[in-house]
């Protein structure tokens, strides 16, 4: 177990998975010592600082969504929280049978499976996204747990779904990447990959790729919107104060500084709070930037040695600076489709996820970038939308039947997953099962 230990916690750090991939790269490219470290390091590092960005975006974003918790009352209607990374760290760590090893030994042999399928199928991608690595194999882990199968045949059964995730989601997804990257270099790695590619489709229906909305013109003297800092810091603030004004109508402004800003100015502590997200944005796009600048050279020797062709598999935020005013397009518009969406499912009576600004800006935000490639300012608008609005009613309906058991009885009550990946195939196996009676 100890051995195992080591390679779970290698897996669930993608700085080191991806330094030490660059490090093969290199060495099979024959370059020299110091290249060989130079090139490790500085991977390493660019995956780091994304990190302390997302970080940061985390720490801003984390009060503004307890701001629309406290703001908006259940109502008579069931709410929870959607949040993939609670759901499965909640259910390893409460002790329920053997649903923690089924999770470990899924993370271990799914992988295996998906560098398997790498190697001898046309499909050369290798999924590099540490976070979820683990959570697509916890999810697929406590989907077949929940049938009531032995440990050997959840292992068994989950692995091969991850592994097959692993693979083909990015194959999925390339014809857009090169769309958006302009090369051919990576390829996306990421749970989202089903809703982005639904706006993708919608956005080829209803758009123009040339009518592209980085190309967007705004007038000489609002020239400074076209600043990403500026205009993120801008979008922020209007969410953050709605979430705010939404608070302080149910709890005061003492509630408010006692449950949320610690005691800080209700105003203050929002602006603070809006200007943050933009700081991490800041720095996980420097991250970004780093990273590409030295994996993709260095995965050129694993592409042409290792496996022939093949591409990494990376996090959302690679495809930021290609397109970032579709990424502030699908920040607006992931929102407005999430409130719609709450809206509506209140009204059929089903749960109600509440919002996540988490979702809005690295889902619906990838989501827009993507209809953006096929469909222009229209894809854009739609694809950021349709995340927010389809991706609530999945995350429900997966919540309302237990697409993935009783969660609440294993360990992770009010929560739910959110990454579609994993929530569609899901529904899909959790019907067959249903139709054969299990």
């Amino acid at each position: 177990m100890g051995v195992l230990q080591f390679l779970i916690e290698l897996i669930k750090l993608p700085a080191f998975v991806l330094g030490f991939i660059a490090m093969v790269g290199l060495i099979l490219q024959k370059k020299s010592f110091g290249e060989v470290l130079v090139g490790t390091i500085k991977t390493i590092l660019g995956l780091l600082i994304m990190s302390v960005g997302i970080g940061a975006l985390i720490n801003a974003l984390v009060p503004i969504q307890s701001m629309f918790e406290v703001g908006i009352p259940a109502g008579g209607f069931q709410t929870f929280v959607t949040f993939d990374e609670g759901v499965v760290s909640a259910v390893q760590s409460a002790n329920v049978g053997d649903i923690g090893a089924a999770i470990a030994w899924t993370m271990l042999f799914g992988y295996i499976i998906h560098i398997l399928l790498a190697r001898f199928t046309p499909f050369r991608y290798i999924y590099l996204t540490g976070h979820m690595i683990w959570i697509h194999a916890g999810a697929f882990a406590i989907l077949f747990y929940s049938f009531g199968l032995p440990l050997f045949w959840t292992v068994l059964l989950a692995s091969i779904v991850d592994g097959l995730y692993m693979t083909l989601a990015p194959a999925l997804a390339q014809p857009v990447m090169r769309k958006i990257t302009g090369s051919d270099n990576i390829a996306f790695g990421h749970g989202q990959t089903l809703l982005n590619m639904l706006g993708a489709w919608v956005g080829k229906l209803i758009g123009n790729p040339e009518d592209s909305a980085e190309n967007i013109k705004v007038p000489e003297g609002l020239n400074f919107f076209r600043d990403m800092a500026l205009s993120i810091s801008l979008v922020m603030l209007v969410v953050t104060l709605v979430g705010a004004i939404l608070a302080l109508t149910q709890i005061g402004v003492a509630g408010f500084q006692e449950k949320i800003s610690n005691g800080q100015n209700w105003l203050v502590f929002s602006i603070l709070q809006a200007l943050g997200f933009t700081a991490g944005v800041l720095v996980l796009l420097q991250g970004v930037r780093m990273l590409i600048g030295e994996i993709v050279p260095a995965f050129k020797g694993i592409a042409e040695k290792a496996i022939p062709g093949a591409k990494p598999a990376l996090d959302c935020p690679v495809i930021y600076p290609f397109a970032p005013n579709s990424l502030i397009i699908g920040l607006i518009s992931g929102t407005v489709g999430q409130v719609l969406g709450m809206v509506v499912l209140a009204l059929i009576g089903w749960p109600v996820p509440l919002p996540s600004m988490i979702a809005a800006f690295f889902a619906s935000g990838s989501g827009a970038i993507f209809g953006n490639a096929t469909g222009g300012q229209r894809g854009a608008w739609a694809g950021g939308f349709l995340w927010g609005f389809v991706g609530w009613f999945l995350i429900s309906f997966a919540y309302k039947f237990q697409v993935f058991g009783d969660l609440a009885a294993m360990g992770a009550t009010g929560l739910g997953f959110t990454v579609p990946d994993a929530i569609v195939p899901g529904i899909v196996i959790w019907a067959i099962a249903k139709l054969f009676g299990v």
